[in-house]
């Protein structure tokens, strides 16, 4: 892990990423990248922008530059670039981790609830879907924060097993012990003995050393997970993403997304895909 991209939108979010980031980047000895998106209330257009706007939007990407210059030349002993650049905040962001191989992309969230949550969405949200290198979220995480317990949730197929690889990377990195949450909801309900079977195939198949496993009861998959969490005072939430698009992603939904939007705890999402 040697390459960190933070956004940054000058929220007190995206500062306590870039926090984060940066514990994270003196342990692996990591270079962290800021990375700013100012976009146009316009799109730029075949006429392009009138002499008024680009001025503006100069002005707008000056003021930024040396904005995040400050914050990139804090003196925390971590090497920190500082980049600004004008366009869609998801098509850049998408594309510099594409093109300079991001290991790792941590992002402030806010979360959303009701109708904002279902017709706005988030930038955020986007990333988690369709990033081609793991995307931790974070909120409100305390500046010397440790990861010690870390809680993935699996639904003990075997798809997971290559997501449990990567995690395994980062189970190692914090030196934290791994506590494997089924949930078992009315909608896919197993009996005892059926998780005793699969669980031990899948603890087989993944090869996991320091681990506990937990059944959770719940309505559904997200609450389990989040309520497993609380009950294990988790540090963290690591959770694979099927990363669908389109009408597949609207009609069945991403449970990954659900708790990045709800909980309050970081976490680290890895596609099953990627």
């Amino acid at each position: 892990m040697k390459n960190i991209l933070v956004p940054v939108d000058f929220s007190e979010q995206s500062l306590t990423a870039f926090k984060f980031a940066k514990n994270i980047a003196k342990k692996a000895d990591a270079t962290i990248t800021l990375l700013n998106v100012i976009e146009p209330y316009m799109p730029f257009s075949e006429v392009g922008y009138t002499v008024t706007e680009q001025d503006y939007i100069t002005h707008l990407k000056e003021t930024a530059t040396s904005h995040l210059q400050r914050i990139a030349n804090e003196d925390d002993g971590v090497q920190v670039n500082a980049l600004v650049q004008i366009g869609s905040i998801f098509r850049l962001i998408r594309q510099y981790i594409d093109e300079q191989e991001v290991d790792l992309v941590v992002m402030g969230t806010q979360g959303a609830s009701g109708m904002e949550e279902v017709l706005i969405g988030s930038n955020t949200e986007k990333i988690v879907r369709t990033s081609s290198c793991p995307v931790l979220t974070v909120r409100n995480t305390p500046e010397d924060f440790e990861v010690k317990a870390l809680v993935f949730a699996t639904n003990l197929r075997d798809e997971q097993i290559k997501v449990v690889e990567a995690l395994k990377n980062f189970q190692d990195f914090f030196g934290a012990h791994l506590h494997l949450v089924y949930v078992n909801t009315p909608n896919g309900f197993l009996s005892s003995h059926e998780i005793k079977e699969q669980s031990d195939e899948f603890i087989k198949k993944a090869k996991l050393d320091n681990y506990t496993l937990h059944v959770e009861s719940d309505v559904n998959e997200e609450m389990g997970v989040i309520h497993a969490a609380q009950s294990l005072n988790a540090d963290m939430i690591a959770m694979g993403t099927h990363q669908r698009k389109g009408l597949a992603h609207w009609f069945a939904g991403s449970i990954a997304e659900d708790v990045v939007n709800h909980a309050n705890r970081p976490v680290l999402t890895l596609g099953l895909r990627n």
